[in-house]
């Protein structure tokens, strides 16, 4: 095992025992006028019914609410200042047990996106971020009380200049806000891995062009793909063909299973949060002592529980959660009529239509 903090020339060296993992190049191959896949690109055949799927598809976008609201009470906080084993409310916001914060916001905004224009639309994802930024749009008490640095440089630049904007493009802006509301595409995109992986592309870079961050909206996308489609645990959190970023690749290859609680960091980077989430997911049974050892890393605890909220809310969907913390969790009904509208546009075929970068 490496530590993903170690400098890039190390982790990217050290990296080179799972080149197995990378598949060798090759574009896509037209042929009478159709576009053959690459092998890795090809979908999870679902093996869930229609209700299994929902079920499913609910505890990813609730999941991430309900993880988000848990975790705001350490949120900012060193590790093991306290300790929480419920929702709490409170943290660095004072919020009001299950209200959440600009992780469920952004995502509910991609939500909408999506249902208004059944495919992902950049220019009207960005005018519902700058709505929320200005406006509070889709935040739980109409005020933007929270944003991400890269967030808000990005929100700014496209109210300044639209699509002529470029930035957040340093390794250093690679932070987890495009990670954090990655459901609705998941989710939209289930029955395609093709389209899902583009998407979180394309979304990411409303926000966050940095590769990890990227790369780490392609990863999380892939695996809710498995688990949307009836993936259990293993499966879910196998290592798979992927064109990574190195650190992104570690974490593929599964080395997040071998470490203890200390050697995994709960920061706002992209490359701790993925890792934390999946760490906390892989190392319990059920969807409750996910988020609670999710949130207990501190730090970014919020959006560390919310990435494995979706991870967790995929894999043991909304009848795997708490019933009082789905009661009690902010606009609970209305995030679930979501993910049923979301669930029930997914095209059903492997294409892939956008608008944007």
């Amino acid at each position: 095992m490496i530590d993903l903090n170690k400098s890039t020339l190390d982790v990217t060296e050290y990296a080179y025992k799972y080149n197995y993992l990378l598949p060798p190049p090759s574009p896509r191959v037209s042929t009478s006028r159709r576009y053959v896949e690459p092998d890795w690109l090809q979908s999870r055949v679902s093996t869930l019914t229609e209700s299994q799927s929902l079920n499913r598809a609910k505890g990813a976008l609730l999941g991430l609410a309900i993880g988000d609201a848990v975790g705001t009470t350490l949120e900012f906080l060193p590790r093991d200042t306290k300790c929480i084993d419920d929702m709490s409310g409170g943290g660095p916001f004072k919020l009001k047990p299950g209200e959440w914060t600009d992780d469920t916001s952004m995502a509910l905004c991609l939500a909408e996106t999506y249902l208004k224009h059944h495919r992902f639309d950049l220019s009207d994802y960005l005018d519902r971020l700058c709505q929320w930024y200005m406006q509070g749009r889709n935040s739980v008490n109409g005020v933007c009380f929270d944003i991400g640095h890269a967030t808000r440089n990005a929100l700014d630049g496209w109210l300044s200049k639209g699509l002529d904007w470029i930035g957040n493009l340093d390794p250093n802006t690679a932070g987890n806000g495009s990670i954090i509301r990655l459901a609705p595409t998941a989710i939209f995109r289930r029955h395609s891995l093709s389209s899902t992986w583009r998407d979180a592309q394309s979304q990411s870079r409303a926000t966050h062009r940095a590769a990890e961050a990227i790369s780490g909206c392609e990863l999380l996308g892939a695996i809710l793909h498995l688990a949307l489609n009836g993936a259990d645990k293993a499966e879910m959190c196998q290592p798979m063909v992927r064109p990574l970023q190195p650190r992104a690749t570690l974490i593929n290859a599964g080395e997040y299973k071998q470490k203890t609680r200390d050697q995994i960091r709960s920061s706002g980077y992209v490359i701790d949060t993925l890792e934390a989430a999946l760490w906390a997911v892989w190392n319990t049974e059920n969807f409750k002592d996910a988020i609670l050892l999710a949130a207990n890393l501190a730090d970014d605890a919020d959006s560390v529980a919310a990435v494995a909220g979706q991870l967790a809310g995929a894999l043991y969907g909304v009848s795997g959660m708490p019933e009082d913390w789905v009661a009690r969790v902010a606009w609970s009904d209305n995030i679930q009529k979501l993910s049923r509208q979301l669930h029930d546009l997914a095209p059903a075929t492997d294409t892939f239509e956008t608008s944007g970068v």
